[in-house]
């Protein structure tokens, strides 16, 4: 800050202080500081004297006052009279707010009047009810005599000074009025430099808050300021009496303790420390390690950093709040350099700082084991889990807290609150209530954040949104959640048999216990199903487990697989489950990262004998804990197990089929003399898999051909793949072995199919695309009937070669008794597959352009501010200024709800619009990357392009909203129809009346020369323009046989009414047809009718002197030849049914009984035409005409 200068124009009052001279008189005096506090857009808040606007404080509205007292008691104890003079101004002094045209050029174009700025003015009363007046905006001082307009002088003297500077940018920002302004009193007292006590103790208070400052700033560099903003404070606490008592009670006390907060994840420690925030008045700090040691690397850094902030936080006695204390302190003992419990320890010992550290319960022991002595300084509240009732009520009460201080986001339904704990309490067992279900509830309301009900209002989420959320959240499918979504077993049994052949009996089994998880008939405590499957190698058991994980959870990738050969050594289960204190077990890491999940154990009957010990545990309790002292709980995954035990006996005995009844048995038995019998009682179900036939080894080389076709190779270069018949037969007959089952096969089809096709397209090179693959056998011809065509994407339907599909061969090549033929694809289908892309691509280009064009930007834009203006007014309204009365108070608080209420329904309306532009924009934009792949797959592209056309047709429609919802004046027009032709009236406006009605439009319509009749109100006999009629009377006054006017006045309200006909403000031109003729419609010469539309202004409300202003006035019948001559904003050619726009700029088919149901695609050519450079047309012609009183004004002083 800077002192005033000394010929500062602030006037110099009568001393109100009792300054004088003499500084021995200040003893015991106060100074009346009158400061100038304004509340700008964003939240922040200015403060100056108002006598010196240089002495500017900028921030929280509690921290500029506190500033301004500061400086004012330190900078007034060695000022001179003369400024304590000026600085303290009469007790009358007032605000008051005076509106001023302002001559700003740019904005005085556009709007076609000069913009109004209210500007605040600082009045002081002087002798004889003279005044001085400062306006700080312009830093201007000036003096107004009794006699004078108050407000005259102060429009001249603003316009006078503005006028003789160049207004920059960044001036007219200056002159932008606050939001909020208010003229305060700060009392100041004045103390005698010799009073060597007083002023000590002065010098110790700036000291003191000196320090307080720089322990502020010391804190919220290393951590966050832990409190609680709206007015509803947070979510109220439940079943936390006791433990909210004594954590308040241990803080609150004179002596500074530190306190450990104990309890499992998500029971509620967070939410306890936040209401003890809410409810005490001592700052509360919140922090964490990385905080506390980010970015010191240098030696001794992070010591300095720790000592710092406690050290800051012993200064403010603020409570320092540390969570995930585990964290911290296993984080930084494993780098072992940084002892950040010995470093805090100190503070908490000495009863230097209040310290609340939260810890999880099970990681106390590991931690306290080697920060003894950190933690027995702390006092230990333990926090449990809530019981499922509690937590019920917590979101019950929840929801109605949410309700009232956030009324526009998502609220859970009453209804869907058990089920949403329960929910919690069956598939999340590894965090605490309440914490699982508030964090379900939350993520349920983040997913529909933008979703509004009707008018705004927020949406109800009920039982269907819950199982949606949690399905997503969990990969659980909404089938096994829902009791209302059916789940039949053939369903599943055909599903999983069409990847897995030939093992009904086991897809029947997984299916059957499906069918039991849904019913909620498994067994607790224990895992969903503990499956052995046994049987010879390669015939589907891995792939089962694969199928059912795909199934069940979405991805292949949720099934845990283990090669048990890989744990037979004592140190398994220690690698698998047990792990170390520092790592988790394999197996146990993965089931708590994804508890619903399939796991395998392959080849069971190799692993290590201490790990079947541990599997008893799984199988019996559904839990395992680490060495960690975490535990797995393994309720939500399906256990499988596979083993080969039996096979080699089973085939030596039975052949390559065998009998089909004692499958069972015999691998039962298998499994009975290798596992010990408590393992083989803990095993809900042995499902033996038999060896497969042979139309069972083709079946399977067909699923395992379709995916070779669907390999990324293949689809990315639109190469398709098909095999004859006999190719597929002789292919499965050399792979398949008794021994090795379908691996054999896999591996056979890599050789015989895959290696010899990659040679023939990494031989063409840059030719290998868009090519048909046949394979054959050797001398059968790839044409020959009973070819098989693989039906997945990117392989061709139909007979090869058929309907120009393929062309010449490109390429062929031999191998193990097949021949692989390539051919190139039709040029035709190329050239239409191309031509459908450049469709689809050409969509999604005008699409993004019309999203860049500046009135969508804008909109955007504006969405943006208002939702900043929501957020800082949203802000904790009991932080507002104390200064006030509580009547103020109060009238302030129904002016803010108001002012808010506003600028939500200004927010949602123009979200609504956003939120449909980029809806249709993403269906254009999935239409084409559908179209990119089926270009390369060679699929056709119809459907693609139908959706864009479709799409974009949807965004076109909403587009005319959008380009014209920030207009102010898009709901009202005042119009006057000239009929420039008989009969036009008919063709023209009788129309638009009827479209009007079907739009919700309303219009009061005034004939030329029309009378009242008995039933009209009062209207003066000398009007031309009649009274007003609705628009049934003023279509059957049109429909007269004999009518007499020839102008109608329009008044139109309703929703963009006024955005879409001042599109058609000009000259109407019809090419009549003999259909018009008939109507008696008369046109020229040439068949053409006019019309003409005049613009009156946006406004309905149209008072008595403005009725006979010229304005108003009908045209003169003597000027419409005049009229009908030049540009047309519309000619309709009725014959070719070509509607030409804005001078035949541009054109669109429009039926005649059609013309104005597309009004919104009539308007859209018209704006895109205003938007485009070069047009020669100007959106300012359109829209901004001045207001029907200036243009009355106007008119009447021309």
């Amino acid at each position: 800050m800077t002192g005033p200068s000394d010929d500062d124009a602030a006037p110099v009052s009568p001393d109100p202080s009792g300054a004088s001279d003499h500084p021995q008189e200040h003893e015991g005096r106060v100074a009346r500081v009158h400061v100038l506090s304004q509340e700008r857009f964003d939240g922040a808040w200015l403060m100056a004297p108002a006598a010196a606007a240089n002495f500017m404080s900028i921030g929280a509205e509690e921290e500029v006052r506190m500033d301004q007292e500061l400086f004012l008691r330190a900078y007034l104890h060695r000022a001179r009279p003369e400024l304590l003079s000026r600085l303290s101004l009469p007790e009358a002094t007032r605000l008051v707010s005076v509106e001023v045209s302002l001559p700003i050029e740019a904005l005085s174009r556009r709007a076609k009047r000069d913009p109004l700025v209210a500007f605040v003015c600082v009045v002081i009363p002087a002798k004889d009810g003279d005044a001085w007046v400062m306006v700080p905006a312009v830093g201007h001082t000036f003096y107004v005599q009794r006699g004078e307009e108050f407000e005259e002088v102060v429009r001249h003297e603003v316009r006078r000074l503005l006028a003789s500077q160049e207004l920059s940018a960044w001036v007219l920002r200056g002159l932008l009025p606050t939001s909020d302004a208010a003229l305060d009193v700060i009392q100041v007292p004045l103390e005698h430099k010799a009073q060597t006590g007083r002023g000590a103790s002065r010098m110790e208070a700036i000291a003191r808050e000196a320090r307080r400052r720089k322990a502020i700033e010391v804190l919220e560099g290393a951590s966050t300021r832990f409190q609680v903003e709206g007015r509803f404070g947070p979510p109220p606490l439940v079943g936390r009496d006791a433990e909210q008592s004594r954590l308040t009670a241990l803080l609150s006390g004179k002596e500074r303790l530190g306190v450990l907060l104990v309890g499992p994840e998500g029971s509620g420690k967070g939410a306890l420390m936040r209401a003890y925030a809410h409810g005490s008045d001592r700052p509360v700090f919140a922090t964490s390690g990385a905080q506390l040691v980010a970015g010191m690397s240098g030696f001794g850094e992070w010591q300095e950093r720790v000592f710092a902030v406690m050290a800051a936080a012993q200064e403010l006695d603020a409570v320092l709040y540390i969570d995930q204390l585990e964290d911290l302190l296993s984080a930084h003992d494993e780098e072992g350099a940084v002892d950040l419990g010995g470093a805090l320890r100190p503070f908490v010992d000495g009863s230097k700082v209040r310290l609340v550290c939260e810890v999880r319960e099970d990681r106390v022991d590991a931690l306290e084991s080697r920060h003894w002595a950190f933690f027995a300084a702390l006092s230990r509240i333990p926090v449990p889990a809530l019981s499922p009732a509690l937590t019920r009520e917590v979101l019950s009460r929840r929801v109605q807290h949410d309700t009232r201080a956030e009324p526009l986001r998502p609220h859970l339904a009453t209804e869907a609150i058990p089920a949403l704990v329960d929910l919690c309490e069956r598939y999340l067992p590894y965090a605490a209530f309440p914490g699982k279900a508030v964090r379900l509830y939350e993520d349920m309301r983040a997913l529909r954040e933008k979703e509004q009900g009707h008018g705004g209002t927020a949406i109800t989420l009920g039982k269907e949104q819950l199982y949606e959320t949690f399905s997503m959240r969990t990969g659980v499918p909404e089938f096994l959640l829902r009791e209302d979504l059916p789940l039949r077993v053939e369903e599943l049994v055909s599903r999983l048999g069409r990847t897995v052949i030939g093992q009904e009996q086991a897809v029947r089994a997984l299916a059957e216990t499906i069918a039991v998880v849904k019913a909620g008939l498994q067994p607790a405590g224990k895992p969903l199903a503990t499956f052995l499957f046994v049987g010879p190698t390669g015939v589907g058991k891995t792939e089962l487990a694969r199928a059912l994980a795909e199934l069940l959870f979405g991805s292949a990738e949720r099934m845990a697989r283990f090669d048990m050969s890989e744990f037979m050594t004592p140190d398994a289960a220690d690698r698998l489950i047990r792990g170390t204190d520092r790592d988790a077990g394999l197996l146990t890491r993965r089931v708590r990262e994804q508890p619903f999940c399939v796991i395998l154990l392959d080849e069971i009957e190799k692993a290590h004998p201490a790990v079947f010990d541990l599997l008893l545990q799984v199988c019996g309790e559904g839990r395992l804990s680490d060495a960690r002292g975490q535990t797995a709980y393994f309720h939500n995954a399906i256990l499988i197990m596979t083993s080969n035990l039996g096979s080699a006996e089973r085939r030596t005995r039975s052949g390559f089929l065998g009998g089909e009844a004692s499958f069972g048995d015999h691998y039962t038995r298998a499994v009975e003399a290798a596992f010990r019998p408590e393992m083989v009682n803990r095993i809900d179900r042995i499902v033996a898999f038999r060896p497969l036939s042979q139309a069972e080894v083709v079946e399977v080389a067909r699923v395992l051909i379709e995916r070779i076709a669907s390999r990324r190779g293949l689809v990315e270069a639109g190469v398709g793949l098909t095999l004859s018949a006999r190719a597929l037969r002789r292919l499965a007959s050399d792979g398949f072995s008794e021994t090795y089952g379908a691996r054999a096969l896999r591996r056979h089809l890599e050789e015989q199919l895959v290696a010899p096709v990659a040679r023939v397209l990494s031989g063409l090179g840059a030719g290998a695309r868009d090519l048909l693959v046949q394979v054959t056998e050797a001398g059968e011809e790839a044409e020959s009937e009973g070819a098989l065509q693989t039906e997945e994407v990117g392989v061709q339907h139909g007979s090869a070669g058929s309907d120009g599909e393929t062309g010449h061969v490109v390429a062929r090549a031999g191998a193990g008794g097949l021949l692989v033929v390539a051919r190139k694809r039709s040029r035709v289908r190329r050239a239409q597959q191309a031509f459908g892309y450049d469709a689809v691509s050409q969509a999604r280009r005008e699409v993004e352009a019309w999203m860049e064009l500046d009135p969508i930007v804008e909109l955007k834009d504006q969405m943006d501010f208002l939702l900043t203006q929501l957020n800082t007014m949203g802000r904790d309204q009991e932080r507002g200024r104390k200064r006030r009365s509580a009547d103020q108070s109060k009238a302030r608080a129904r002016s803010r709800q108001e002012e808010v209420a506003e600028l939500q329904a200004e927010h949602h309306r123009l979200q609504t619009l956003w939120e449909e532009l980029t809806l249709r924009q993403e269906e254009v934009f999935r239409a084409e990357e559908a179209a990119m792949i089926a270009l390369f797959e060679g699929t056709p592209l119809g459907p693609m392009v139908h959706t864009s056309r479709e799409g974009q047709a949807a965004f076109r429609k909403v587009l005319p909203h959008a380009l014209t919802a920030l207009l102010p004046q898009r709901n009202a027009i005042t119009l006057i129809v000239e009929e420039l032709d008989p009969g036009m009236f008919g063709l023209w406006l009788d129309p638009l009346l009827r479209a009007m009605t079907a739009r919700g439009w309303v219009a009061e319509i005034h004939l030329d020369g029309d009378k009242a009749g008995p039933r009209d109100g009062p209207w003066p006999e000398g009007r031309r323009w009649g009274p007003p009629r609705s628009i049934p009377d003023a279509l059957r006054a049109l429909e007269a046989p004999k009518r007499s006017f020839r102008n109608v006045l329009l008044r139109c309200r309703g929703a963009y009414v006024g955005a879409m006909l001042a599109l058609e403000a000009g000259l109407h031109r019809i090419v009549l047809t003999g259909e018009a003729k008939d109507r008696g419609v008369v046109g020229d010469e040439e068949d053409r009718a006019h019309v003409y539309v005049h613009v009156v202004a946006f406004e309905t409300a149209i008072t008595e002197a403005q009725w006979s202003h010229p304005t108003l006035a009908p045209p003169p019948a003597g000027t419409a030849s005049g009229r009908r001559k030049g540009g047309a904003v519309r000619e309709h050619d009725h014959g070719t049914v070509a509607l030409h726009i804005a001078g035949r700029r541009a054109r669109i088919p429009v039926e005649p009984g059609l013309r104005w149901d597309q009004l919104e695609e009539v308007a859209l050519e018209h704006l895109l035409l205003l938007e485009q450079p070069g047009s020669g047309l100007d959106r300012d012609d359109v829209y901004l005409l001045p207001e029907l009183s200036e243009a009355s004004d106007a008119a009447e002083d021309g």
